[in-house]
């Protein structure tokens, strides 16, 4: 008896959890699980491309309205190695991604 209700149990839960992220999937696709306050059609913020240069720390070119940055990002400081270099004229949709592996390359 003990063994069906525990079996009961085990498979009400996983129904119900299943269910759950069924529900948030759905709310996700019709455009409802975001931020509110966030308008997506504003961004002013991109990450253009970043290089990993070892485990710890990496190369971000991040681009503000018209103006890209680049920045060298650790685990505990963030130095900015440039600032205020022009963008270039690009497809906004368009994020690269560097690797030193060629084998990683998803585009």
């Amino acid at each position: 008896m003990d063994m069906l209700l525990l079996l009961k149990f085990a498979s009400v839960f996983v129904f119900v959890i299943s269910l759950m992220l069924l529900f948030s999937w759905f709310l996700k696709r019709l455009g409802l699980g975001g931020t509110p306050l966030r308008n997506t059609d504003k961004k002013r913020l991109k990450i253009v491309e970043y290089l990993p240069i070892d485990h710890r720390r990496r190369l971000v070119l991040v681009r503000c309205d018209d103006r890209e940055h680049l920045l060298v990002l650790g685990q505990e400081s963030e130095t900015v190695v440039a600032t205020d270099i022009a963008a270039k004229e690009e497809d906004d949709h368009i994020v690269a991604f560097a690797t030193r592996d060629p084998r990683n390359v998803k585009i």
